[in-house]
C-alpha cells in the first residue's frame, strides 16, 4: 500500500520498492484530499508503478557512468588537458566512495560521505579542489536535464587561510642536488626560473630568450623570460612529456632525501618561491602578477603578507635588490 509524506508543505506519495526500498512520488499540492487522491489512482496501478519505477532506478545506476563518462567527454572538447585530469582523479573519487549509487538516489548525507571519504585520504586544500570538480559536475547532470534538481549544496571544508610556502635559497639547492635524473632536474630548475605552473612546461615554445606559454589556466598566453643559461635545460626538460603527477612525485621524494620538512610544500612551492623572489627583488606586484598569470592582482596580493624585512632575510645573500631610486624611474623587462 502506498503511503502520504509532507515535505516543505508539499505531499508525496511514498511507494514501497522490492529489496525494503522506496521512493517518493510528488504531488506537487500542499492539499490532503487532492493528494489522497492521486494516492488511490496510485494503489489502483501500483503494480505497473512499481514495475516501472524499478526499472527507472536500475537504469539511473547505469546513468552514473554513462553521465561521468559523457560529461568527460565534453570537457575535453573544452577544457584544458590539465584540467580533465583533475577532473577525472576527482570523479574517480567519486566513483569509488559512492559505489553504484543512482542518480535519484543522491542525498545531502552522500555528500558527508565524499567529504569524509577524501578528508581520511588527502590533506584540506586538495579535498576541496576535488570537491569542487565534482561540484561542477552535479551541476552539469541538473543542466543538462538528467536531474531535475540537486538535494543541497555540496559545502567545501573550511580552512585557514595560509601564507604561501615557498623554499629558502640553501633549501633549494639542497633539493636540486638530489635529483639524479637529468631530464627531472631540469624541468625542476625551468620551473623554478621561470614560476611557470606545473602543467605549462609542456605547452610553450622558445622564442628568443622567452617562452611563449600557451594553454594556461584562464586561457592567457603569457611571456615568460627565460635566463640565457637554462635554455639547454628547458630543451631537455622538453625532450619528451612526463606525466604531471611523476613530476610532482619526484620532487617531493627530493624534499625527503634532502632531509627537509615539507611543512605542506611542494612542488607548486617553486612558483611561490618565485613569486616571493621578484616581489623582494623589484618591489613591483602588478610585475609578479604579469609574470605569473594572474587574472587579477587580487590574487597576486597574497605575497603582500611577507614583510619586507622577512623577505630581506631570506633572500637578502642570494638576490640583487633594485634601489628604492631606480624602482621610481626602472620597470623591470615583461612582455604580455
Amino acid at each position: 500500500m502506498a503511503g502520504l509524506r509532507k515535505l516543505r508543505g508539499k505531499w508525496y506519495i511514498r511507494v514501497f520498492l522490492p529489496g525494503g526500498k522506496e521512493k517518493l512520488l510528488p504531488t506537487k499540492t500542499g492539499d490532503r484530499k487532492l493528494a489522497e487522491a492521486k494516492k488511490r489512482l496510485i494503489e489502483e496501478r501500483e503494480f505497473l508503478v512499481k514495475a516501472r519505477l524499478v526499472e527507472d532506478m536500475h537504469q539511473t545506476v547505469v546513468a552514473l557512468v554513462e553521465a561521468i563518462d559523457e560529461y568527460l567527454a565534453d570537457c575535453r572538447s573544452r577544457l584544458r588537458k590539465t584540467t580533465v585530469e583533475n577532473y577525472e582523479l576527482a570523479l574517480k573519487n567519486l566513483r569509488n566512495c559512492w559505489g553504484d549509487i543512482g542518480l535519484r538516489q543522491i542525498t545531502i548525507a552522500d555528500y558527508t560521505k565524499l567529504r569524509n571519504y577524501l578528508s581520511s585520504r588527502v590533506g584540506a586544500t586538495a579535498t576541496n579542489i576535488r570537491l569542487a570538480a565534482i561540484r561542477t559536475f552535479l551541476n552539469w547532470l541538473v543542466l543538462s536535464g538528467k536531474l531535475d534538481r540537486l538535494p543541497g549544496k555540496m559545502l567545501l571544508i573550511k580552512v585557514d587561510e595560509q601564507l604561501p610556502k615557498f623554499f629558502s635559497p640553501p633549501e633549494l639547492d639542497s633539493i636540486m642536488a638530489q635529483v639524479k635524473q637529468p631530464q627531472m632536474k631540469a624541468i625542476f630548475k625551468v620551473l623554478a626560473a621561470t614560476g611557470m605552473r606545473r602543467g605549462e612546461i609542456f605547452n610553450c615554445t622558445l622564442e628568443d630568450n622567452y617562452l611563449h606559454l600557451r594553454e594556461t589556466k584562464g586561457r592567457r598566453d603569457r611571456l615568460v623570460a627565460l635566463p640565457q643559461e637554462l635554455i639547454p635545460d628547458f630543451q631537455l626538460a622538453t625532450r619528451s612529456t612526463i606525466a604531471l603527477v611523476s613530476i610532482s612525485r619526484a620532487f617531493c621524494q627530493a624534499i625527503r632525501d634532502a632531509g627537509i620538512e615539507s611543512k605542506g610544500r611542494s612542488l607548486h612551492s617553486l612558483r611561490h618561491t618565485f613569486a616571493l623572489r621578484e616581489y623582494y627583488r623589484t618591489g613591483d606586484i602588478y610585475y609578479v602578477k604579469g609574470l605569473l598569470g594572474h587574472s587579477a592582482v587580487a590574487t597576486t596580493e597574497r605575497y603582500l603578507k611577507f614583510p619586507d624585512g622577512y623577505l630581506e632575510g631570506i633572500f637578502g645573500k642570494w638576490v640583487p635588490r633594485y634601489s628604492a631610486q631606480s624602482r621610481l624611474t626602472q620597470r623591470p623587462e615583461f612582455q604580455a
